[in-house]
């Protein structure tokens, strides 16, 4: 079975803040073991928008640790497709923790979705943690958004234990490439990642690439996101965006 641990915590380094991390991931079946250990210093933090925290370039770290509870947070557009409720995106409060919630319908079969404020990319390079609590247990990540129909999604479905990369046109799914029998927890935190350069497609789960696959579709500049199944009860922090005109990566997850 394939686990996700984590450990966090603030630090200051010539005034500079920063955060200590670690994530080991153990999968199981054909995959090897691996571990990870990432520890970096965020550099200068610039003044919150609206109560929300963002690093600076050349990432962006979107958390919600100062974000009012019981409300949705600024600095995103939500929308909703294929006929489902009204997005319910909530900020709640779990110990010292401010994370973003979305909460279930009544059994509604559509999506919703959290689209960040900033600028379109061309090239993409996004991650979020995220933990499916309950009901369809089904959640992701969007780019190259243009409208509730148009977008990529890397989608997570604990209930059939699959990982999926989608292009959404018009309303209508054309699935990519994926990857099933992940045996995953369940109840665990896991950090799922996207690079979208050119026609290449990276999707990392903790840290290890699960599915790569080129797109000759040619999409044009989008903004990212927060995807949910509408029936599904689903908590997400630590939204990083990276990316740009031009920009190139090494091919790791980190």
């Amino acid at each position: 079975m394939f686990h996700e641990a984590r450990m966090k915590g603030d630090f200051t380094l010539s005034s500079r803040p920063g955060a200590l991390e670690c994530t080991v991931s153990i999968p199981a079946g054909a995959m090897t073991l691996r571990a990870l250990v990432l520890v970096g210093v965020a550099g200068l933090i610039t003044g919150p928008p609206e109560g929300g925290r963002y690093a600076t370039d050349p990432a962006v770290l979107r958390t919600f640790d100062d974000d009012p509870a019981g409300a949705a947070p600024p600095g995103f557009t939500f929308a909703v497709a294929r006929g489902a409720e009204a997005p319910r995106w909530i900020v709640e409060r779990q110990a010292d923790n401010g994370v973003l919630v979305h909460r279930p319908g009544d059994g509604g079969q559509g999506f919703a979705l959290a689209v960040l404020d900033e600028p379109a990319l061309d090239a993409v390079d996004l991650s979020v943690r995220m933990r499916l609590a309950g009901g369809a247990r089904t959640g992701g990540l969007v780019w190259h958004y243009r409208d509730p129909d148009n977008y990529f999604l890397a989608r997570l479905d604990l209930g059939v234990q699959d990982l999926a990369l989608y292009r959404v046109v018009r309303g209508n799914r054309v699935r990519l490439e994926d990857e099933d029998d992940l045996e995953l927890d369940p109840d665990a935190w896991y950090t799922l990642k996207v690079r979208h350069e050119g026609e290449r497609i990276r999707i990392y789960l903790g840290g290890i690439k699960v599915i790569e696959e080129y797109d000759r579709s040619q999409p044009v500049a989008g903004r990212v996101g927060l995807w949910s199944a509408d029936d599904s009860l689903g908590w997400f922090d630590d939204v990083r965006v990276g990316g740009g005109n031009g920009r190139r990566h090494e091919d790791s997850g980190r």
